[in-house]
């Protein structure tokens, strides 16, 4: 139940960074990497807040302090995964200016940036931030 849980956020964070990251990349014109950084810190926000309210509410999780310095940690840890598939993706499809790629290949580097990220975060966020 608790991925399930995780996975429910997960599906809120993605809306709002895509939403995020569509707004900073293609209304704003700004550069991949930032407009990742913007997606990932509205998701950040999010996540935290419901994952220790109603995910992992049953663990005794220590000082919020304490908690949302690993939560940062293991974030900072995904968003150098997907700041890296970003690069790499990027690079991948030639693409050298924001305004080159399609809304579609934007779009789809983002997808795999998120679900890499998600990975890492999930293992971190069950067995370290939120231990029991």
């Amino acid at each position: 139940m608790r991925f399930v849980k995780f996975a429910v956020i997960g599906v809120a964070n993605t809306a709002l960074s895509f939403a995020a990251f569509n707004v900073v990349a293609v209304g704003f014109h700004m550069p991949l990497l930032w407009a990742n950084l913007v997606a990932w810190l509205a998701g950040f926000v999010n996540s935290f807040v419901w994952n220790r309210s109603w995910t992992f509410a049953d663990r005794r999780q220590g000082p919020v302090g304490t908690v949302l310095l690993r939560f940062a940690a293991a974030n900072v840890l995904a968003l150098a995964v997907s700041t890296l598939i970003v690069a790499a993706l990027q690079a991948a499809a030639g693409v050298t200016q924001e305004a080159q790629a399609s809304a579609l290949e934007l779009n789809a580097i983002e997808a795999v940036a998120i679900c890499g990220a998600l990975c890492v975060n999930y293992v971190a966020s069950s067995r370290w931030v939120f231990r029991a």
